[in-house]
This record gives structure tokens, sequence and C-alpha cells, in this order.
């Protein structure tokens, strides 16, 4: 094994056979690496929370390249080119979408009011850069023009991030989370098919927020928005937010 990568929370190495093996580190980065820090256990929460959603998302027919946890922070999965093109589903307004309208940048979509928190009906869906220094949003010409994607992929994406949204969304709901928006990414096998891959479900990739306190019109991060905004300790809400989506 040896290794091929280092990302901002995970280094990635080639296994013998083929095989790609994740290991997440307690690494934590914000704000395009501009703010980074460390925190125990942040690597095996994370772990251990892509590991439950591929296999919840999986049992729900959605592939991906997940093949097993093999420790507390490592995970075998299989090795795909991944895609450009990062996926951002929203269910509320926050993070970058907020602050884009704010400078007036965007609208933010029909019949959804202007303030943060607030629901978007239907939820959106959003593109970015993946390899570029800074991400930046992307629209759906720019994604089919640059030959990234085909606009059968680009719709067959569209329509996985949909129903993996449905799935965790609701999944959520039942612990009194609220999933403001996630991200994600897609690699193509080697036989063209596109698969979930790199990590989902974990508060460095989703925004969660408490449902009762949000009812109370107050946004509680469990998330990384928790080191964004210096709101308490980051391995505390880790472990938290981890505990509470495991618990049956």
């Amino acid at each position: 094994m040896r290794l091929t990568g280092k990302g901002k929370a995970k280094d990635i190495y080639l296994a013998d056979n083929g095989d790609i093996i994740f290991e997440f580190t307690d690494r934590v980065t914000a704000f395009d690496g501009a703010k980074k820090a460390q925190y125990p256990h942040k690597g095996k929460v994370c772990c251990s929370l892509t590991a439950y959603w591929f296999r919840v998302l999986e049992e729900k027919g959605i592939p991906t390249h997940f093949k097993e946890k093999i420790s507390t922070n490592r995970m075998r999965v299989a090795n795909l080119k991944i895609l450009p093109v990062e996926v951002i589903w929203r269910n509320y307004v926050a993070g970058s979408l907020w602050r884009r309208f704010e400078t007036g940048e965007i609208k933010l979509p029909e019949c959804t009011e202007a303030r943060e928190g607030a629901l978007i009906p239907g939820g959106m869906i959003e593109f970015t850069t993946k390899f570029e220094a800074v991400d930046r949003p992307i629209s759906t010409k720019e994604i089919l023009d640059s030959g990234w994607m085909t606009e059968n992929e680009l719709d067959h994406i569209s329509q996985i991030t949909d129903k993996i949204n449905d799935i965790m969304f609701n999944h959520l709901l039942r612990k009194d989370i609220l999933l403001a928006d996630f991200k994600i990414e897609f690699g193509r096998a080697p036989d063209g098919k596109i698969l979930l891959a790199d990590e989902v479900g974990t508060p460095d990739g989703c925004r969660f927020w408490d449902r009762n306190a949000f009812i109370r019109g107050e946004l509680l991060s469990l998330d990384k928005d928790v080191f964004r905004k210096n709101k308490g300790d980051l391995s505390a809400a880790y472990i938290a937010i981890h505990n509470r989506i495991l618990k049956e």
C-alpha cells in the first residue's frame, strides 16, 4: 500500500490489488483552507458515519464505491475516476447560498423567504468545481461544454442526488435532526458506471441542525459550522452527532 495523495481531511492510499484506502484524519479546514486545526476523534467519526451511510444508501438502491471499513479510521473503496464536479443539495438557505444572496450575486429560488434558515420548497441542486484552487459554482452548461459529463449523466446524477436527499432527510428527521444541505462526489468506474464516491453523511460534508431548536427559532449547528463559527468544541460536537445518528 502506498500513499498517493493527501486531501483536506483524508490521506489516500493505493492498495496492492488496485483498491483505494481512505484514511480519515483529524485534520479540519474551513474557508478554502484559510482556517486549519486538528481535533481528536474527528477521523473516526467521519469514517464511521461514511460507512454507515454507504450501507444505508446501498440498501435503498444507490450504487457506491464502498467495499468495507477496515479499521476505526480506514475504509476500502473501489478505484474510480472522480468527476471534477461537486454536487450540493440544499433544503434550507444557509452557508454560501445565503452569503451569495446577501452580496447580490444570486436570487433565491422561487417562493423562498429571504432569510437564513428559510425552507427551500422542493429543495435545489447546485454544482461546483472540484479540482480548482478555490471551488466555484458552475452551471450545467459549463459542465456539458467542458465535457466533464454528458447530458444523460448529469440528469442521472441529479436524480440520484434527489433520491439520496430523500433517504437521508427522512432518516435524520426521525432523530430530530434537520438536513439543511450536503455535498457529495461521484466517480466513473472502468465500465463507465457512475457511483457515489468519497464520503457521505458526515458533519464535514453536511449541515445538520437540531430540529427542536429550529422550531424555537434557533439554528443549532451539529456539524463543521461549530468550527467555522467558533461555536464550541468540534470533537464533542462530532461525537454527539455520530452517536445521535447511529442510536437505534
